[in-house]
């Protein structure tokens, strides 16, 4: 006795599926003959299918490690490369933040993001750079010359080239590091390596070179200006109003036996407006006089001269210097210890009524060095070639060994030193008339730009060639006046060119020499008022060259006298 099935219930929707409208897709019917199951008298609904939860992790595995090992983080962006993907754009990326770092330092990290870093490096670079720029313009000249003839800060400089050449070599080094793409092959390594060396050495030939020129400068500096050689105390030399150094040029060549002061000059420098004075004394000037009471003085009463030989070449002011290495115990045991040097020293003093405060010394091979290391000097020769050479020691004539040829002229240092000398076809006079033009052009031509390019070979030149008592600390102050705008340079030779209205010729006369009225001649020059305008010589060349001609009546045509006894324009007088 059965029953009959009755009706299917519909299953029931979902909550979603009732607000959307949409209907739930019914379930295939059984098939035929199949009754549906039936729990009392309703059928089950048909099961919905659950989401899939994600598994639980499982247990780390050999083959998991072995596959993280293989692959790196780039410091840079964080994220994961495959050194199978490192190309040679990843080193010209390392390559171009290192040379950018060359170029401007902290640049380099800019360029790979390290923007902190990068900004701090560049600010404080383009601060001492800003810095090195101004100081120049906004300070006065004068102090920077005394920086440039101070040994303390010349090693201050030396010290700051070699720490900010560590520095930037140190950042190009780390940018690059920084930069440097992991796994490089040896071959890529080598290439990196050697260009980072290249753009280190870019900035440590400079900043070296920096470093060594200040270095040498200081001990040029300790070397030649030792002071404690006798001379003026610094501190009493920089309060006075006048400063007088005796300048020498000894003669000392190959071909000479013994040494004898060439050249001697005073130079006379006003210390508050750099006005300077040079007093050319001609190598034969007789009756040298010493101070009362002296042993040479009481050698010698009437003077440095030899009776039994009047016109002995070995009693005129250039063998003083010899005289007195010949018999150092006649000479004064300061301020030196040549006592040839403080004979000379000694009696120019008291011809020209002067205290002179130091010397230096110049050995004229030394002086021709010196030329050479400057790269030569300019001249004036004048109308007539001046030869080499042409007389021997002893005086007489013989061949020249060449000829410096008329006109302006680029003089090597052996040329320079030829001009300066050569008393063939001339005079003595013409010949210290040569001397002060080549100096007033070396002055002239060569700045301090010239010395700093040729330094090491100034330097040694110098070094072998120069003596002097003049001390460090009264450099600064020399040095800024010889730089001063102001600068004047007069000259006053005690030779036949300077009237002497004591002589019946009307002319100084060096064979017999009017010492008072030398004194007085040094006096009036010193204290010239400086706003009247100094006496211009007729210009001429460098300097006469050959002796005066005779004239219609067959005497000696002697150069008109200027009217009065003071300086002249060393420059006019070599224009």
């Amino acid at each position: 006795m059965g029953t009959e099935p009755g009706p299917v219930a519909p299953a029931p929707r979902r909550p979603d599926e009732m607000q959307s409208g949409a209907s739930m897709p019914r379930r295939p019917p059984p098939p035929s003959g199949l009754p549906p199951r039936r729990i009392g008298r309703r059928p089950l609904p048909i099961p919905r299918r659950q989401e899939r939860r994600p598994r639980p992790p499982t247990a780390w595995t050999a083959a998991d490690a072995a596959a993280t090992e293989t692959t790196t983080v780039d410091p840079i962006v964080n994220s994961e490369i495959d050194p199978s993907d490192e190309g040679p754009d990843d080193l010209r990326r390392a390559l171009l933040a290192a040379a950018a770092a060359t170029v401007a330092p902290g640049s380099g990290h800019l360029l790979l993001g390290r923007r902190q870093t990068g900004v701090a490096i560049l600010g404080t670079f383009l601060i001492g750079l800003a810095t090195l720029l101004a100081v120049p313009l906004a300070v006065p000249r004068a102090t920077l010359v005394q920086n440039v003839v101070s040994s303390r800060s010349l090693v201050i400089g030396a010290v700051v080239c070699l720490l900010a050449g560590l520095a930037w070599i140190g950042v190009i080094v780390r940018t690059y590091m920084i930069g440097r793409p992991a796994g490089l092959d040896p071959g890529r390594r080598a290439i990196g390596a050697l260009t980072v060396c290249c753009l280190c050495l870019i900035i440590a030939a400079p900043l070296g070179y920096g470093a060594n020129l200040a270095n040498s400068q200081r001990n040029l500096l300790e070397t030649l200006f030792r002071g404690g050689d006798g001379g003026t105390p610094a501190a009493e030399a920089i309060a006075k109003p006048r400063l007088n150094i005796l300048l020498i040029g000894s003669d000392a060549g190959p071909d000479r036996t013994g040494a004898r002061t060439d050249t001697m000059m005073v130079a006379s420098i006003d210390t508050r407006s750099g006005r300077t004075t040079l007093f050319g004394l001609p190598r034969n000037i007789g009756y040298a006089q010493f101070p009362l009471g002296s042993p040479m003085q009481q050698r010698f009463p009437r003077g440095f001269h030899d009776r039994a030989d009047p016109t002995s070449g070995d009693y005129l002011l250039n063998a003083v210097y010899a005289y007195g290495h010949q018999f150092p115990e006649v000479a004064p045991r300061g301020p030196t210890a040549d006592p040839g040097l403080n004979l000379l020293h000694q009696t120019v003093s008291q011809m020209l009524g002067l205290q002179l405060d130091y010397y230096a010394e110049v050995n004229m091979a030394g002086f021709a060095s010196i030329i050479d290391a400057l790269g030569g000097v300019v001249v004036d020769v004048g109308p007539e070639r001046i030869p080499i050479g042409g007389i021997s020691p002893s005086g007489r004539l013989v061949r020249p060994d060449g000829y410096i040829e008329p006109g302006v002229q680029l003089l090597s240092g052996e040329q320079a030193l030829a001009f300066a000398r050569s008393r063939t076809n001339s005079t003595d006079y013409a010949r210290m008339g040569r001397q002060r033009c080549l100096l007033q052009n070396i002055l002239a031509q060569k700045s301090p730009t010239d010395v700093l390019s040729n330094f090491r070979a100034v330097a040694a030149a110098t070094t072998n060639s120069v003596s002097t008592n003049i001390p460090q600390a009264v450099l600064p102050a020399l040095v800024t006046l010889a730089g001063v705008d102001t600068l004047t340079l007069e000259s006053l030779s005690f030779d036949p060119n300077l009237p002497d209205p004591n002589e019946p010729s009307g002319r100084f006369d060096t064979g017999d020499p009017d010492f008072p009225y030398m004194r007085s001649v040094v006096q009036d020059a010193i204290n010239r008022d400086p706003s009247r305008p100094l006496a211009t010589p007729e210009p001429t060349s460098s300097a006469p060259t050959s002796r005066t001609r005779p004239g219609r009546d067959g005497r000696s045509a002697e150069p008109p006298l200027p009217s009065t006894a003071e300086p002249t324009s060393l420059a006019a007088s070599c224009a």
